[in-house]
């Protein structure tokens, strides 16, 4: 995918956190289905799902907008790439990619080593120091919870 500018990174960039902000409330609510909200990764996702959430917060403030069919190529080929998925959470269990636990941890482990390594690859093209530390930080970030879920996979 061919990021020409650093708002364009940005725009990606918030539809990455968005799509992660709605799979971690999709996990958070496929454990209160099964009786599993006092294991201890039910916390640890909650603290996942704010982080994701200060994650989209920040890099929206980063965002001064592009036109909107601009942001539509963006999406098609970062959809293309495999960054966001085709028809986004809904399309992933459409897919069987949510069906339980498991398999929603390893979709989320998935996205979330997609996600920090993309976000290396902003800040690399990125213009200000800004947008290059925001970008560095949460891929840290997003490498942290990649080790809880492939720890909570183990177990």
């Amino acid at each position: 995918m061919l990021i020409r500018s650093e708002q364009e990174a940005m725009y990606v960039a918030c539809q990455m956190e968005e799509t992660a902000v709605q799979l971690y409330t999709r996990a958070l609510q496929l454990m209160e289905q099964l009786g599993r909200t006092q294991e201890p990764l039910y916390g640890e996702i909650q603290q996942m799902l704010k982080d994701e959430q200060g994650h989209l917060c920040r890099f929206r403030s980063l965002y001064k907008g592009l036109d909107s069919s601009d942001e539509q190529q963006l999406a098609l080929a970062a959809t293309a790439e495999g960054i966001l998925f085709e028809g986004g959470l809904m399309g992933a269990a459409r897919k069987g990619l949510l069906k339980d636990a498991e398999s929603l941890l390893q979709f989320a482990a998935d996205a979330e080593r997609k996600s920090a390594r993309k976000y290396r690859e902003f800040a690399a093209a990125s213009q200000t120091e800004e947008a290059r530390q925001a970008l560095l930080m949460i891929a840290d970030e997003e490498d942290g919870h990649l080790v809880q879920l492939e720890n909570a996979q183990k177990n």
